[in-house]
């Protein structure tokens, strides 16, 4: 816990100071079950992944750090949380641009200065408001580090302070960019040349368009619409995985003791889940 405490405060005051890590760390990826965890990421015969949508914030307040506590102890491999960034300049977990849906707050995320984020109350699953702030990008991945996958949904386009708060943090290893515009994510490759990517599949660009303008990806985010046989044969040949969302139907008939849509999923060929059922998954996947 003091470790922890240390490297939240050194990283807030990084952020803070305008402080510059001397180069990309991969200290969170030195843990064996990050280790296990990356060697599974790379080999999609190695099973089913499960990511946290938002966390696990059917029992929690979404893209909070309670929410991504809870998909740890649940046993999700990924926490899937949203990126914008503050006037300031300060990555926070956030999924809308506006605050009023999930905080006390009102307005932009990006009006707003990251004390101004701060002071906001993030309201539970019931809509109550709890005692958690949204946090920042930063303390996220020091509660991340060594012990879950990110996916880092980009939402801004100011992208400089994302990629250098995930280089100082350690998780650069640990972590996958997606945006489903190929542009962005050519940018986010120009300022780290070594970032994860998860592209977007769409019907409108092959996969190999897709991958030249993004650059290398280790994840293709599908749909049904756009995970085609030939785009399935593509996608295996260069040893991808894929990543489908049981949200909706499939989740809840899996929480109804119904694995018929989970399944479905996997014969399509997903690898990586994303679902607001974590446990339930979890317990299918055993």
């Amino acid at each position: 816990m003091i470790r922890r405490l240390a490297l939240l405060t050194l990283l807030g005051l990084g952020l803070a100071t305008g402080a510059r890590a001397a180069g990309p760390s991969e200290r969170c990826a030195d843990t064996p079950a990050m280790a296990a965890a990356l060697a599974r990421l790379a080999r999609p015969d190695a099973g089913l992944m499960i990511a946290a949508h938002r966390g696990a914030h059917s029992r929690a307040p979404e893209n909070s750090l309670a929410a991504i506590e809870a998909a740890i102890a649940e046993g999700a491999d990924i926490v899937e949380i949203d990126i914008a960034v503050t006037q300031d300049g300060t990555p926070v977990l956030m999924h809308d641009r506006m605050v009023d849906r999930t905080t006390t707050g009102k307005g932009g995320v990006e009006d707003k200065t990251a004390a101004e984020i701060a002071a906001l109350r993030l309201k539970r699953p019931n809509g109550l408001v709890g005692d958690e702030a949204p946090p920042t990008l930063a303390r996220a991945l020091a509660l991340a580090c060594g012990r879950i996958l990110v996916d880092l949904d980009l939402k801004s386009d100011r992208l400089g302070p994302i990629v250098e708060t995930v280089n100082a943090s350690g998780m650069r290893a640990t972590s996958l960019y997606f945006d489903s515009d190929p542009a962005v994510l050519a940018r986010v490759r120009a300022l780290d040349p070594g970032a994860r990517l998860m592209v977007r599949l769409t019907t409108d660009l092959p996969l190999a368009e897709l991958l030249n303008s993004a650059g290398a990806a280790q994840v293709v985010h599908a749909d049904l619409e756009s995970l085609t046989p030939k785009a399935r044969a593509d996608i295996s040949k260069r040893g991808l995985r894929v990543w489908l969302n049981s949200l909706g139907d499939a989740d809840a008939r899996l929480i109804a003791g119904d694995p018929g849509g989970v399944e479905d999923l996997l014969g399509l060929g997903a690898t990586i889940l994303q679902t607001d059922a974590v446990p339930e998954l979890a317990a299918f996947r055993r």
